[in-house]
């Protein structure tokens, strides 16, 4: 039975997102610990190339003008406009100032660090929205570590269900999450550092209590680029891709979990869960 109405519920998962119009822009999602130059090249592709502004939104580092001050730095490199938008405070994320500065960017990116303080900070807020909606005209948007955590609608927050940053619980409720930006489509589920920090625990635990939805870990140095519903691997290592659409669940256990290691050039449709080589 349980098995059954997983069933049901990819089913009208699938026929939802079938029915939705994607967004037109792209997503470069980063598993942190590392920034290659393909991902980057990416990252400037999909925020317009040369002439391009682009918004940095240091709110989860703990050294923000460390961060624009960088930032400023490899696009002007470039030929690209850097913009700040340093949200330190909920209400900032409101200023019409620095939402004027915002409508203007041709693509943003979210610095690693605590994801949750883009959690208390920018979502449910005006400059979420306006994210949103440049996201779906055609900006990009990216981001690494806790900034790829911030990408999908259930937002791992780092922490278990004791309020520790450790790995040692398993099942159901086992890590705590909240609700992240909501780029990617509704039922995919990131992790990064995946590989790298052994982070298996953390995403099979998630996916038992949402066996609904898609699961992605992103290791180091590496990126799902995102466009048109199809994430395409880029960078020097790999994602893991945990679909649970046949998976039979029973307490703690599961079994018939399929688990794709995908490389370089590999892709997967998000709404099919199909994928494709090179």
């Amino acid at each position: 039975m349980q098995r059954l109405l997983v069933g049901v519920a990819l089913l009208f998962t699938s026929m939802f997102a079938a029915s939705q119009i994607p967004p037109k822009g792209t997503l470069v999602i980063v598993g942190g610990g590392g920034f290659p130059a393909d991902v980057q090249a990416a990252f400037f592709q999909a925020c317009g190339g040369r002439g391009g502004v682009v918004g940095i939104i240091p709110t989860s580092t703990s050294d923000p003008e460390g961060a624009l001050k960088e930032w400023k730095a490899d696009l002007d490199q470039v030929g690209m406009v850097c913009v700040p938008l340093d949200v330190r405070r909920r209400e900032d994320a409101s200023n019409p100032e620095l939402l004027k500065a915002a409508a203007r960017c041709t693509g943003f990116w979210f610095s690693g660090g605590d994801q949750n303080l883009v959690g208390d900070k920018i979502v449910g807020t005006p400059l979420q929205k306006l994210i949103l909606d440049r996201y779906a005209a055609g900006a990009g948007v990216g981001g690494t570590s806790a900034g790829a955590a911030i990408m999908s609608k259930v937002m791992l927050t780092g922490d278990d269900r004791h309020g520790k940053e450790a790995l040692s619980e398993f099942g159901p409720g086992a890590y705590q999450t909240r609700e992240g930006m909501g780029f990617l489509p509704a039922g995919v589920v990131i992790d990064q550092h995946f590989l790298r920090r052994g982070r298996e625990n953390r995403l099979f635990s998630v996916l038992m209590e949402r066996p609904d939805h898609l699961g992605l870990g992103i290791d180091e140095a590496t990126a799902l680029v995102v466009k048109d519903g199809r994430a395409t691997v880029v960078g020097q290592r790999s994602v893991m891709v945990f679909d649970p659409a046949g998976m039979a669940l029973k307490g703690e256990t599961f079994r018939d979990l399929r688990i794709h290691l995908l490389k370089t050039g590999q892709s997967i449709d998000l709404a099919t869960r199909k994928i494709s080589q090179p």
